[in-house]
């Protein structure tokens, strides 16, 4: 055999009969080391070799573990993303790799993963009958792993953004006219949960903020309800939880009207309040404590529960079943409706920008569509 040139690496036969090639490589540490590989012909090593000289051509570091997908992506999320999200994305991370991406892309080695694959694994899942949103938030999580695995100069390529993403358009979300939210608050004014119900349609806020909610974040002398946290199910357990941006942290005005339900709903519910009518305390920690909205028991209420109740009362109530999300979008149509500045439905509802406000949470409406053409008709064919 030729004598191979310095750099080239070394390629030799085995006692056993195995192949095996050597060659210097630079490591993740910066180091110039000396790595081995091996296979059973002389050709397998010889494809080994010629990837590790091609990844040192171009300057990628070679790194010693040869890590599977579902290695690397629970080194992922242990080690590079606990801390930086939400508790409520990691369990939904978790639950996404658990049930998807390692039943499909899993045992695949991280370095030699290719585009055929993902597009294989992609395929393989909507023939199971998964969703357009599920496959977007698939490749949207992959993508986001290879990256980081790219930034740690492990592998050269992100094959996750060379996969033609899936074909998906989210439904129109149905809401409610004003009338048929006021016919909703007046249909249930008695039940255990109005308050619930009364904040998420007033203020639009996210329902682990109405059950996040605690007394003494409401400033019965000053006027405001000021949001802190959520409460969420997170793995099984409920706890409260950061809010979903730092825009959601805000304070609202606290109407006449929530003002009075609060106070009737604090009577009902024997909870007693400061002399001066009210319990509020600023800057206290996150806690499950203290909450406005309660089970039975007088615990928090679960997430879900407030959901069914909602469904079982919008049939009592023989209104459209919607979305309990969909009364946020609600409230947003119903204050574009009223002409209310989008700055100041962005700071109600707590978005990062008024673009969200705009673009996904206010919904045209046949009696605004109507009153629209009406204002054109007059201008053009003035009586």
């Amino acid at each position: 055999m030729k004598r191979r040139a310095n750099g080239e690496g070394s390629i030799f036969k085995r006692k056993n009969g195995r192949w095996e090639a050597q060659v210097s490589v630079t490591h993740v540490d910066g180091k110039s080391k000396r790595v081995c590989v091996s296979g059973k012909t002389c050709e397998a090593v010889k494809a080994k070799l010629k990837i590790l000289l091609e990844q040192e051509a171009k300057g990628v570091p070679y790194s010693g573990k040869d890590w599977t997908i579902a290695e690397y992506f629970d080194y992922w999320l242990q080690e590079v993303q606990a801390g930086k999200i939400r508790e409520s994305t990691m369990s939904t991370y978790k639950r996404m790799l658990k049930t998807h991406i390692k039943p499909t892309l899993g045992h695949h080695k991280l370095k030699s993963l290719s585009v055929s694959n993902v597009r294989c694994a992609m395929g393989e899942l909507k023939r199971r009958g998964s969703s357009g949103a599920v496959l977007q938030k698939y490749l949207i999580m992959l993508t986001a792993c290879l990256n980081c695995a790219m930034r740690e100069e492990i592998i050269g390529r992100n094959v996750a953004q060379l996969v033609e993403k899936p074909d998906y358009t989210p439904k129109e979300t149905a809401i409610w006219s004003a009338k048929q939210a006021m016919h909703f608050i007046k249909a249930i004014k008695d039940h255990p949960q109005f308050i619930a119900f009364l904040l998420l349609l007033s203020y639009g806020m996210r329902r682990g903020e109405v059950l996040g909610l605690r007394w003494r974040d409401i400033d019965f002398d000053g006027g405001w309800i000021h949001v802190r946290q959520q409460i969420n199910r997170i793995d099984g357990v409920m706890m409260a939880c950061e809010l979903k941006t730092k825009n959601s942290k805000r304070k609202l005005p606290l109407s006449p009207i929530v003002r009075a339900a609060l106070l009737a709903h604090a009577r009902n519910a024997g909870t007693a309040l400061m002399s001066s009518g009210t319990s509020f305390a600023p800057q206290l920690e996150l806690s499950t404590e203290g909450t406005v909205v309660v089970s039975v028991a007088g615990t928090p209420l679960e997430p879900r529960n407030l959901a069914r109740c909602f469904h079982r009362l919008t049939e009592k109530a023989g209104l459209p079943r919607i979305k309990l999300h969909a009364l946020r979008h609600t409230t947003a149509t119903i204050l574009k409706d009223l002409s209310v500045d989008v700055k100041d439905v962005q700071l109600i509802l707590g978005h990062a920008n008024s673009s969200t406000t705009l673009n996904i949470y206010q919904h045209g409406t046949t009696e605004s569509q109507c009153t629209a053409i009406s204002s054109i008709e007059r201008c053009l064919l003035p009586a």
